[in-house]
């Protein structure tokens, strides 16, 4: 029932931007590595992908492109694929828009990523998220769980074990399946994961605020302090058993146009060097190009995704050694493969599963 209201919404949205589209002549997009796009800048291809965004479910909360998007437009089909997956997985989840907020901000918190916090912060006040789990959220302390709707807190300690272990207990998986329900906790682990990838995104453009932020907001987001490598990686209580996969068809089907649209886009060796990052980075250990024989393009991309998946932030000249070895649009590719990878990962975390790619 949740599932279908939370589609009918979506629909609603989408067909009332449908029937008036929104201008999209006149938008500046920012960035910062990547120089933000006007519109008078773009191809055909990236006017489509523009529109898309624009014009779409997500519309609620963004008329202008803001967050990952200008990144995204340096491979408008992929990039449209990818904004796609954004809403599926935000208006197909059943999930409330609390709990959807909830779940944004924690991948947002163990990323450190500014925008993305100074963005779904707000939207978390609007859902009505009290404004002491925001702070300890922020703070990278356990929030008073007893004092929180008895779902809001599942979402929490769900998300809380899959980004800093890497794995949901039997314990932990027991009780929010009786507590959310399968297509739900489906839906956090999913969202966690995804908000993970948008923030790679950010944090590799390092995606500046809006000028006009209100200053208290724009203060909290920046000074969230990155998190310590002891912190990302913390050791699971609990054992952790195989479980029956759970699918959600919506959702599963826009991944798989992603995962082939972004595996078109991207050479052999750059895909396994991603995605070896990616698995290592849910297992531990590094990547490492020595004594293996790999194109330029590859090898220029090693320490891009190591540091990335290890630090959640790329150094200016890791990042300067990637553009020059993939360019922009194989660049984005990566990043999208990364974090697409991530979400099967946490997929396959939630059946209690290693991540095999």
């Amino acid at each position: 029932m949740r599932i279908a209201l939370a589609l009918g919404v979506a629909l609603l949205a989408m067909t009332a931007v449908a029937q008036q589209p929104l201008p999209i002549e006149n938008i500046q997009l920012r960035g910062d590595r990547f120089r933000g796009l006007h519109y008078r800048d773009m191809t055909a291809e990236q006017h489509a992908m523009l529109f898309n965004v624009v014009n779409s479910a997500r519309a609620v909360t963004n008329t202008t492109g803001n967050g990952p998007f200008n990144v995204l437009l340096r491979s408008p089909e992929v990039g449209d694929l990818s904004q796609q997956l954004g809403n599926a997985i935000r208006f197909s989840s059943g999930l409330s828009g609390r709990q959807r907020e909830l779940a944004t901000l924690m991948a947002g918190r163990a990323w450190t990523s500014t925008y993305e916090w100074y963005a779904h912060a707000r939207y978390a006040r609007d859902e009505g998220i009290d404004a002491a789990v925001i702070e300890a959220i922020a703070a990278h302390r356990r929030p008073d769980l007893a004092a929180m709707p008895v779902e809001d807190a599942m979402v929490w300690r769900v998300t809380d074990e899959l980004l800093y272990t890497r794995r949901v207990t039997d314990a932990t998986y027991a009780e929010a399946l009786a507590v959310l329900g399968e297509q739900r906790l489906f839906a956090v682990v999913t969202i966690a994961a995804y908000y993970e990838y948008v923030s790679m995104l950010l944090n590799v453009d390092r995606y500046p605020l809006p000028a006009d932020a209100p200053p208290e907001s724009a203060a909290a987001a920046r000074a969230l302090v990155p998190l310590a490598s002891a912190e990302l990686d913390r050791s699971s209580q609990g054992p952790v058993s195989a479980r029956p996969e759970i699918r959600n068809e919506d959702i599963g089907r826009v991944l798989e146009a992603l995962d082939a649209g972004v595996l078109r886009e991207t050479s052999p060796a750059v895909r396994q060097v991603a995605v070896d990052a990616v698995v290592r980075g849910w297992h531990g250990g590094s990547v490492s190009g020595e004594g293996r024989a790999l194109p330029q393009d590859a090898f220029g991309s090693i320490g891009f995704v190591e540091e990335l998946m290890q630090k959640r932030f790329v150094s200016d000249a890791r990042f300067a050694r990637a553009l020059a070895a993939l360019g922009e649009r194989r660049l984005v590719n990566l990043i999208v493969l990364m974090g697409h990878s991530n979400i099967r990962c946490a997929q396959q975390a939630l059946a209690g599963s290693a991540c095999v790619l």
